[in-house]
């Protein structure tokens, strides 16, 4: 496993000796990926970032495009968390695995809006009025509950002066407006961007992969990454609600079928 662990860590990447045994001993890996990244090795390597592409890439291969395969995936994601009550979400992020504390998965039969005008009227809506509006509002009403999430005074009178997010920061959408999402208040989230943004819609992350899949008007039932209903921004250390590393081992096993 030497020549998988010297890859350079990058932006938080590291694939350790660790996992890339659990990966082989779960089957995701074999031998003989293994030893082609060694042989990479002896030119220049890729970051730690593009290794854990790579690796995803190897995992899935086909699997990616194959949406029975992926209907089984996002079932296997709810029937774990209802059985066992679980409070976060483990996604993809370039950096590596995260599980985001205090999200859960919803069972949503995902259609995707056939009626493309009226959803760039949403996104225009949003864009041109209700985001600054609430922000505005949350800024003047919700001052205590910002700043014991994290944000700074001046962060806080920005939002509610000018319905500005703080830097590094968006509003997002609990349930997608492409997906029969509202711009109802209820419906909003303030997010740091990265990491935790970014690693929601990760690109591999099992709910993203069939959405990608469907056409305009077709259905899927996925198992979508939520918010906590009770906070007004994430993360939010005084409620636990952070995000962390985890083992790339972790976020691989929601796509094993034995």
């Amino acid at each position: 496993m030497s020549g998988v662990s010297s890859y350079p860590r990058t932006g938080g990447s590291y694939i350790s000796p660790e996992t890339v045994q659990a990966l082989l001993a779960a089957g995701y890996l074999t031998e003989e990926d293994v030893q082609g990244y060694r042989e990479e090795i002896k030119a220049i390597p890729p970051s730690g970032r593009e290794l854990i592409a790579e690796i995803v890439r190897t995992v899935l291969k086909d699997r990616r495009n194959d949406p029975a395969y992926l209907d089984r995936v996002n079932a296997g994601n709810l029937l774990r968390q209802e059985g066992g009550g679980n409070s976060s979400v483990t996604v993809y992020h370039h950096t590596g695995a995260r599980e985001m504390a205090g999200f859960t998965y919803e069972r949503v039969s995902y259609e995707r809006r056939e009626d493309r005008q009226h959803y760039k009227a949403l996104r225009y809506e949003f864009d041109r009025k209700e985001r600054s509006a609430w922000l505005k509002d949350i800024g003047t009403s919700r001052r205590q509950e910002l700043a014991a999430a994290g944000l700074s005074q001046k962060d806080i009178d920005r939002m509610a002066k000018d319905g500005r997010p703080p830097q590094g920061y968006q509003v997002h959408h609990r349930i997608p407006l492409d997906d029969g999402g509202t711009n109802s208040r209820d419906n909003f989230i303030l997010i740091r961007d990265d990491v935790e943004h970014r690693a929601l819609h990760g690109y591999y992350n099992p709910a993203e992969l069939r959405i990608r899949l469907l056409a305009y008007g077709e259905k899927a039932e996925v198992a979508l990454p939520v918010p906590p209903k009770d906070t007004l921004v994430y993360p939010n250390p005084s409620m636990s609600y952070v995000s962390k590393s985890v083992n790339y081992a972790k976020f691989m096993e929601m796509f094993d079928e034995h």
